[in-house]
């Protein structure tokens, strides 16, 4: 009986001691310097990458902290070494802590690096532990990732915060970008299509935007604004989208979520604004005669928010123009965005990858380059288009003829 129970102690002993074991590589946040934001950019003279790590300030952002301290909540560092890895060793020489990524938010790429191929820049997040891959993407437009990480911003403290939270507000009412994860980008990288990435553009002085002074006006000086879409063509950087062709691309690749069309009324151009409050995009690829067809139905619903003309909306048959007239101009946009990405022989609307997936035969006859062949394909189009609201008024408040 007493070798049983010495056999059951020796056996339960070290399943007991085994789970405290789990703190062995511990660290304390006191000990941490909690990276927000990255920023990464390539140096042509040297080939070597920049990467500028945005840290938390914790005695800026502690409650301790008098709101009258002068102390920024973000405190830059920058690296340079020939692997991203080795960039991010060498900022230990910078910073008092040991580096912490598990709350990064926001990853911005500088336009040098872009142009010259992000195709490798991302093996560092899909192999460590704490990098991130549903972390925010950017592109710098006409700058440096450096200095889009180096400016303060107003009404969110931490800039990097205030960055991924524009994204997502201006993605959901204006429709002409998207949130754009790491992982969003290793996928169109891998698949057979291209990718677009954001685009945020600084307007003003970096060097004033860095300051606390430029915080200190009602309108600051140097702001940071989203400004389309850059277009990734085999990882490197090709065109910027805008304004339609950008909101084009979000109809196309069925992620837009809310935003405004301006269309005409009987006696004044572009004088109702819809708002469109659902979209919905369905795809269907065929190929016919060796190139493929791209069939794309948008059924899509809004609301009359405004009218600076007089319109009876109390009348079936007008409401029933102002339908047409806003599925005529789905269309035009939609086919702008279509024939920017076949001039550029760029397949961002992921028509490739969903052939490839659905009719994996069809795909098989397609021997060569996809981008050549996207751009010789034909787009199949049709736009439903319903306006489901007009507000709490069926007529303008202004009388006809007045």
């Amino acid at each position: 009986m007493n070798l049983k129970r010495l056999l059951l102690l020796l056996t339960v002993i070290p399943l007991l001691v085994l789970p405290l074991g789990g703190c062995w590589n511990s660290r304390e946040l006191n000990e941490l310097a909690i990276v927000n934001g990255i920023g990464m950019d390539l140096l042509p003279e040297t080939d070597e990458y920049k990467v500028t790590f945005q840290l938390v300030n914790p005695s800026s952002t502690s409650t301790s902290a008098s709101p009258g301290s002068g102390k920024p909540a973000v405190v830059v560092v920058s690296a340079t070494d020939k692997t991203m890895f080795g960039a991010l060793r060498r900022a230990s020489k910078n910073v008092t802590r040991q580096l912490f990524f598990a709350h990064t938010q926001l990853i911005v790429l500088g336009e040098s690096l872009a142009r010259s191929g992000i195709n490798d820049v991302f093996d560092i997040f899909e192999r460590s532990h704490e990098l991130r891959l549903n972390s925010a993407i950017l592109v710098a437009r006409d700058s440096d990732a450096a200095s889009v990480m180096r400016l303060l911003t107003a009404v969110e403290s931490i800039p990097s915060t205030g960055l991924v939270k524009k994204t997502q507000n201006t993605s959901r009412v204006w429709g002409e970008n998207r949130t754009i994860s790491v992982f969003d980008v290793i996928n169109g990288i891998t698949g057979e299509g291209d990718v677009t990435i954001n685009a945020v553009k600084i307007k003003g002085s970096v060097e004033e935007g860095m300051k606390s002074s430029n915080l200190e006006q009602s309108e600051t000086p140097t702001k940071m604004i989203m400004n389309g879409l850059g277009v990734f063509r085999q990882g490197k950087l090709l065109y910027w989208m805008k304004d339609s062709e950008a909101r084009g691309t979000q109809w196309l690749l069925d992620k837009m979520e809310e935003t405004v069309i301006n269309i005409d009324a009987p006696k004044r151009k572009d004088s109702i604004a819809v708002n469109i409050l659902y979209s919905r995009t369905t795809v269907k690829t065929t190929v016919e005669n060796g190139l493929p067809v791209f069939h794309v139905t948008i059924a899509e619903e809004g609301s009359v928010n405004e009218t600076d003309s007089y319109v009876d909306l109390s009348r079936r048959e007008e409401i029933v123009k102002l339908e047409k007239e806003l599925a005529m101009r789905t269309e035009e946009e939609v086919k702008q965005a279509f024939r920017r990405g076949q001039e550029l022989e760029s397949d961002i609307f992921n028509f490739g990858n969903e052939l490839k997936r659905k009719n994996p035969q069809a795909w098989a006859q397609l021997d060569g380059n996809w981008g050549r062949i996207f751009a010789q394909g034909r787009l199949d189009l049709h736009v439903e288009a319903y306006i489901r609201s007009t507000g709490m008024s069926l007529k303008p408040y202004i009388p006809e003829g007045k």
